[in-house]
């Protein structure tokens, strides 16, 4: 072959390859086919090149990328820590008893974090979650499958709590720390993913302590919904929640409904509102006190019935973990055998179902992941109506 021709054939091939590559699409074409894709696809295409790895860190597409809730499970075995995402089935209103099964959407495992105590402080927020350990909150992305360590926010401090909410009009996570070993009326707060991450010091209106709740209880430490943390206080004497909203950093209380005959154990958002599950004295069902106006302080109630009306038998080994967005109640079991089933119970319609999870904890997920097979999986953190987020930590 001439040398001018070989030159012009390699000159063809090059533009062949070029033509082939991925990095030919167009790019808005290419972040449009990202939004159709499940998180673990999004993730693993990131690898591709350059510019696939920098679109799904673009704020444009991880405002506009979300999936629906689901639920996450995560527990440690040895020095490795697993992590399990499942869906909630689509709730079907016409059956009144149902024996379903459904398979996982993800699983993974990773080293144990080292100096991490993964002990849930806060609800997924927007794909996010937080844990605390001593006195340094750390920030967790499942779907990242990365940790953020925070800074002390404030070294004179010898005790904290944490909470994380998230500002959908800002599109923000905002970090809200305060002192718990007396009231105090100020807090620290930090923006993730600002220019200057770091704590900045808000005032508030109200010199308040947070409540940390007796360790039975299990209705904190804070819940955020529509860009407003809600988490319980003592000023003075007196227990109340506290409001915290996201945007304009402003605090407001509200005072709690109900007598010594009421104890809650769980805080919650039903269908967008604050609300509260628990048991009043001497009567065998649950009891939900909803708010229904937070500038009013105006509050209703629900009595509902409890697991043991439905199935008798998983009282004592299911636990309630929480609601989802469609109204049911989740309870999932305290241990896993070699099964892993989830019951899901609507109130209002009064309709149960149980749903077996195929591929969790059985012998094919035990071989898999270097489990032994009679041994049961304790020491599970539920996490409901999580959302995977591909946000950069």
């Amino acid at each position: 072959m001439e040398p001018q021709d070989k030159e012009k054939n390699e000159t063809m091939q090059r533009k062949r390859s070029k033509s082939s590559s991925p990095l030919s699409i167009p790019l808005d074409i290419t972040t449009e086919i990202f939004l159709k894709l499940p998180a673990k696809s999004v993730s693993r295409f990131r690898c591709v090149s350059k510019l696939w790895s920098s679109i799904p860190t673009s704020p444009y597409f991880t405002n506009l990328f979300e999936t629906r809730p689901n639920l996450l499970f995560f527990f440690k075995e040895g020095n490795r820590f697993f992590v399990v995402t499942i869906p909630n089935p689509n709730r079907r209103p016409s059956e009144s008893l149902s024996y379903t099964s459904s398979e996982i959407l993800d699983s993974y495992q990773i080293p144990y974090p080292k100096h991490s105590c993964l002990t849930i402080k806060t609800e997924s927020i927007h794909g996010l979650i937080c844990f605390q350990r001593g006195t340094k909150p750390t920030v967790w992305n499942p779907t990242m499958r990365t940790f953020k360590p925070l800074r002390k926010p404030d070294k004179s401090w010898e005790s904290l709590t944490v909470f994380l909410g998230y500002d959908p009009v800002e599109r923000k996570h905002k970090v809200v720390s305060m002192t718990c070993d007396q009231a105090s009326d100020e807090c620290r707060v930090l923006t993730l993913g600002s220019d200057q991450e770091s704590w900045r010091t808000v005032k508030t209106n109200y010199k308040h302590l947070p409540f940390r709740g007796k360790r039975k209880d299990n209705y904190g430490p804070c819940r955020c919904i529509n860009g407003v943390l809600y988490y319980q206080a003592e000023i003075g004497p007196h227990l109340v929640i506290m409001t915290f909203d996201l945007k304009s950093e402003k605090f407001h209380a509200i005072r709690l409904p109900w007598d010594d005959d009421f104890s809650p154990k769980m805080m919650i958002s039903y269908k967008g509102k604050l609300a509260y599950l628990g048991h009043s004295d001497g009567k065998n069902s649950l009891l939900m006190w909803v708010l229904e106006d937070a500038k009013k302080g105006e509050w209703s109630t629900y009595n509902f019935l409890p697991l043991s009306h439905y199935d008798r038998s998983s009282e004592t080994h299911f636990k309630l973990i929480g609601i989802t967005n469609d109204g049911e109640l989740i309870y999932a079991p305290y241990m896993v055998f070699e099964s892993f089933d989830v019951i899901y119970i609507d109130p209002i319609r009064k309709t149960f179902r149980r749903v077996k999870y195929k591929g969790v904890a059985d012998k094919g997920f035990r071989q898999r992941n270097g489990l032994e097979e009679h041994k049961p999986i304790r020491g599970i953190q539920y996490s409901p109506n999580h959302v995977d987020t591909l946000m950069s930590l």
